[in-house]
């Protein structure tokens, strides 16, 4: 009966830890590889910005992206307030240093909403 109680245990303690090896979301992944890549690069890969605003050695570019619901958010209870949200490249001394997203008109998503983004394309190989 101990082996039983052991080996229930174990397996116990497997399911749980696979539980957090979930896959990334594509726009994780997207952030992680982005950060560091030059302004070429970027224009490579996303293209030209929708809007562009210079501060100092700091450069926002600004892509559109689709407003999803991540599951049903409190909030928004399934239905985004948002139509539209705003991808923020932000880059420092002509290198991203930062993604951050916003609504269509600057201000920030509600809880659940979500802003995905064609980020694939700057997905190369390491």
């Amino acid at each position: 009966m101990k082996g039983v109680g052991a080996i229930s245990g174990i397996l116990a303690f497997l399911l749980l830890a696979g539980c957090g090896l979930e896959k990334p979301e594509v726009d994780q992944i997207a952030q992680a590889k982005i950060i560091g890549l030059s302004k070429q690069k970027i224009l490579i890969c996303m293209g030209r910005p929708a809007l562009r605003k210079t501060m100092g050695a700091t450069e926002i570019w600004a892509y559109p992206g689709a407003v999803e619901i991540e599951g049903e958010g409190f909030a928004t209870v399934g239905n985004p307030r948002h139509s539209a949200c705003r991808v923020n490249v932000i880059m420092t001394n002509g290198a991203v240093s930062q993604i951050a997203y916003s609504g269509p008109g600057g201000d920030s998503l509600d809880l659940g909403e979500h802003c995905s983004f064609a980020a694939q394309s700057c997905l190369w190989p390491q």
